[in-house]
């Protein structure tokens, strides 16, 4: 039980980091834009697979999330904490327009692993 645990972990924060390189292409795209944009269209980054809400954030809000490597941003409604009996995050913040989840246990371990802007700031 303990492999199938930490493979679950493991492919939650692999699918999650896909949604987090799209979104760091999405931020990249804006910095070539002429004008600044107040707010930038990001992707759900929830555990979902066939999620495809878009989270409407002002560049420091999302800047607020990475800067860890552990945190991803949800659109409202899409706090999953557990994922087949197994707790992979807990609510970090909670705002209007989004969330913050913090992923725990291997799936945090994971992530920090995966984080295209390197290890976790402190």
């Amino acid at each position: 039980m303990a492999v199938e645990t930490e493979t679950t972990a493991r492919r939650i924060a692999e699918n999650q980091h896909a949604f987090r390189e799209a979104n760091e292409r999405i931020e990249a795209a804006a910095d070539q834009l002429e004008h600044d944009l107040e707010v930038l269209p990001f992707i759900c980054e929830c555990p979902q697979r066939t999620c495809v809400e878009i989270v409407r954030l002002k560049r420091h809000e999302y800047e607020y999330i990475r800067r860890r490597g552990d945190r991803f941003l949800v659109a409202p409604g899409h706090e999953i904490t557990e994922i087949e009996g197994e707790t992979v995050a807990r609510l970090g913040q909670r705002f209007d327009r989004f969330s913050i989840m913090e992923k725990v246990g291997k799936a945090g371990e994971r992530s920090r692993e995966l984080d295209p802007r390197g290890q976790l700031a402190q």
